[in-house]
């Protein structure tokens, strides 16, 4: 029987909470099976991957009067993982005469044995209930389970292929397309002759397989979906080359630096709001601030190193900084400026010479750079490089960003974050600070930059090489920044004695607005 009590004890004692009486029971089969699921889920929302604003779409599965009375999780699971031992003929009759063994009342014999002497007399395969239905069923079709437990694995993992392959495509799929696609694959294979692919199989094969229903949020062609197999291919052949750049250059220093644009006012786009409101209404600073933009270029090391200097490019309307009047600095921003926020001929120049040749200069860098026509113009960035240095370029293939740019797989969106709680901060506790003035945008996005350097994010900065297919071993267990920086112990009281809003990566103390962003709070 199935046990919430013991799945949760084994997630505390998982997590650091054990509890100390009394002691939790060994977990079922099923039991050990909803605790990985959950395991898996809890630890991927603790680090930051699960985005809890999502929509996500329960999938109904519908009653249906026929249904699979034999289907088992089991049978999905690879061979090692089933807790039973293989069944054989020879020891399905064995079993079968003693659970028939015992006389009736008038000394006939035919009636049944209990499963408890069952299971005590054949402890290493009578391990549920369920496994004493198996047995019946093998005295009326002669199938023995464990041939059904083989087919029956094959089957849903041939189902899964061929759904992958469907969804791969940006195929809408429904529970009726897995009934037929299972249905289609039993009878060519002839896996089981009395498989009816019912709505119980589905959603149990959907809650194994981690299979969900998810509202459309984008629909593209078919020429587009070609395009997108041409990339992949162009990003493996990518990766082929970088492993080839690394083995033949041993001690040379891998770089990926990736521009990212932020409106100067930014906030979320959901908010708390009572249950039947048809407008919800956000008060904002400034509107023209929320759609004018700067750009950002940070830059980070495939050893989880973040750059110390980050170039910012702001729009002016005279196409550069004013002479006469000061603007914010810091040690580590470079501003440059234009008519436009985007970046020029002349601003890629400055990233290059201002931020990354500088010295102390590593001798041979592998830059990892985005198809910008200014990045794949390699006489133009190895004219920048320093006399005695080696520079060697690899360039993701253009619409390739969102699947192997490391800074754009992990790094940007949690910045945008930040400086998103940054601004919503600002207008929920009364804060008198403008963010989208000039100065105050650039305070913060060195202020920003500078937690985002800090050592305890190392591996969060490591993932998104991981995710982008340049490094093969997971990076250790980490927190990303929002939620360290605006998680529990945030809300402690500052140094100054004034509530808590923003804790510090480096000190790990929490601190005030005013202190952390206003005073540029730097303890390291």
């Amino acid at each position: 029987m199935f046990s919430p009590k013991s799945v949760s004890a084994a997630l505390a004692t998982h997590f650091g909470n054990a509890l100390v009486s009394p002691a939790p029971s060994p977990l079922t089969d099923e039991e050990r099976r909803m605790f990985s699921r959950l395991k898996i889920l809890l630890t991927e929302k603790e680090q930051g991957l699960i985005e809890s604003e999502e929509e996500d779409e329960e999938a109904l599965v519908q009653e249906s009067g026929d249904s699979d009375s034999d289907y088992d999780a089991e049978e999905d699971e690879k061979p090692e993982q089933r807790s039973r031992k293989p069944w054989t003929k020879e020891l399905c009759d064995k079993m079968l005469e003693f659970y028939r063994s015992k006389d009736l009342e008038d000394g006939r014999r035919g009636a049944s044995q209990s499963f408890k002497r069952m299971q005590n007399r054949f402890r290493a395969h009578m391990k549920t209930e369920y496994d004493l239905t198996l047995l019946r069923k093998y005295e009326k079709t002669g199938v023995i389970p464990s041939e059904r437990y083989s087919a029956m694995r094959q089957l849903a993992s041939d189902v899964r292929a061929k759904l992958g392959e469907k969804m791969k495509k940006g195929v809408p799929i429904h529970d009726t397309d897995i009934r037929k696609i299972a249905l289609d694959l039993n009878k060519l294979n002839a896996a089981s002759g009395n498989f009816k692919a019912s709505a119980t199989w589905v959603s149990k094969w959907k809650v194994h397989h981690r299979i969900v229903s998810r509202k459309v949020t984008k629909f593209v062609t078919r020429k587009a979906t070609k395009d997108r197999e041409k990339v992949l291919k162009q990003i493996d052949e990518l990766r082929i080359k970088f492993l080839a750049v690394v083995r033949k250059n041993p001690g040379i220093v891998i770089i990926n630096a990736d521009q990212t644009g932020q409106v100067k006012e930014m906030h979320s786009t959901r908010t708390l709001a009572e249950e039947g409101s048809k407008d919800v209404v956000v008060e904002i600073e400034s509107k023209s601030a929320t759609t004018h933009s700067v750009t950002v270029l940070p830059t980070i090391y495939l050893d989880g190193r973040q750059h110390p200097i980050v170039y910012v490019h702001l729009g002016e309307p005279t196409g550069s900084l004013p002479a006469k009047k000061a603007v914010y600095g810091n040690k580590n921003l470079v501003i440059g400026a234009s008519k436009s926020h985007i970046m020029n001929r002349e601003a890629a120049a400055r990233y290059f010479k201002e931020v990354l040749f500088v010295q102390p200069m590593p001798k041979h860098m592998l830059l990892l750079l985005d198809s910008w026509s200014l990045f794949l113009n390699h006489s133009f960035i190895q004219g920048l490089v320093p006399k005695g240095h080696k520079v060697t370029i690899l360039n993701i293939p253009k619409g390739g960003t969102s699947l192997a740019q490391p800074l754009d797989l992990c790094y940007n969106q949690q910045w945008k974050c930040v400086m998103r709680r940054l601004n919503d901060a600002i207008l929920v506790h009364d804060i008198d600070f403008v963010l989208h003035t000039r100065d105050n945008l650039l305070r913060c996005i060195s202020q920003v930059y500078w937690a985002f350097g800090a050592p305890m994010f190392k591996e969060y900065r490591k993932y998104g090489w991981y995710r982008g297919g340049f490094l093969t071993t997971h990076p250790a267990p980490f927190v990303t920044p929002p939620k360290y920086m605006f998680g529990e112990g945030s809300e402690a009281d500052c140094p100054c004695s004034e509530p808590g809003l923003i804790r510090c990566p480096y000190c790990k103390k929490a601190h005030c607005f005013s202190c952390f962003v206003i005073n540029s709070h730097r303890c390291a």
